[in-house]
């Protein structure tokens, strides 16, 4: 299996190393800086979210929104990604929620407070991408897949909560990687930039 294995990431490596988009490392790797300032949404959508964010004092620069809803009572509900250091954090997703006069009243998950890590990576892009195809090789459904480790990937570098979703427990950042193929939504994994350990594996497979 070590050495499938390890054939494998050399006919990976040849095959990638041409289409490098910066033209150097073994593999063909675009990396992904998401902003504030940047945005999947319509430029009528983000016009109402300045306008809701501004009549409430709300500061909509520190964000970037992801999407925007309109319900049957006429509430709007405006999903974000929150920032630290310039980085995104992973598991900062938070909806701001308005009523039909446009007044805020509540917020879903966490606001993000100050991040006390540095933006410095430890690991490298390459480095990435090769945890990221050993953990595709113990993927049952995903192993031996010469289409998808042969494929562009695109990777970013952030912080991740380690105790997202846990009720009560303070906040434990890290910084990590979120990878997945180009041009596919799955598999994508985030990975641990200081100990190199898989965070969280998500194939796609639902049952």
């Amino acid at each position: 299996m070590k050495m499938k294995f390890l054939l494998i990431l050399g006919i990976a490596a040849i095959l990638l190393a041409a289409c490098n988009s910066n033209g150097e490392g073994l593999y063909c790797i675009k990396t992904i800086q998401n902003s504030p300032g940047t945005t999947v949404l319509s430029k009528s959508e983000m016009d109402e979210i300045k306008n809701l964010f501004s009549r409430n004092q709300l500061d909509f620069k520190k964000y970037q929104f992801t999407r925007f809803q309109k319900d049957e009572l006429g509430h709007r509900h405006v999903r974000c990604y929150q920032f630290a250091n310039n980085l995104i954090v992973f598991t900062s997703d938070a909806i701001f929620h308005f009523d039909n006069n446009g007044k805020y009243y509540t917020l879903s998950g966490e606001l993000v407070n100050a991040i006390s890590l540095d933006k410095n990576p430890s690991m490298s892009r390459d480095e990435v991408v090769e945890k990221f195809m050993g953990n595709i090789e113990q993927d049952g459904f995903n192993q031996g897949n010469n289409e998808l480790i042969s494929s562009c990937f695109d990777v970013e570098f952030g912080y991740y909560d380690l105790n997202a979703g846990i009720s009560y427990a303070d906040e434990k950042y890290v910084k990590a990687w979120k990878i997945k193929p180009r041009n596919s939504e799955y598999p994508f994994a985030y990975i641990n930039d200081e100990s190199s350990e898989i965070i969280y594996y998500d194939n796609g497979i639902r049952f």
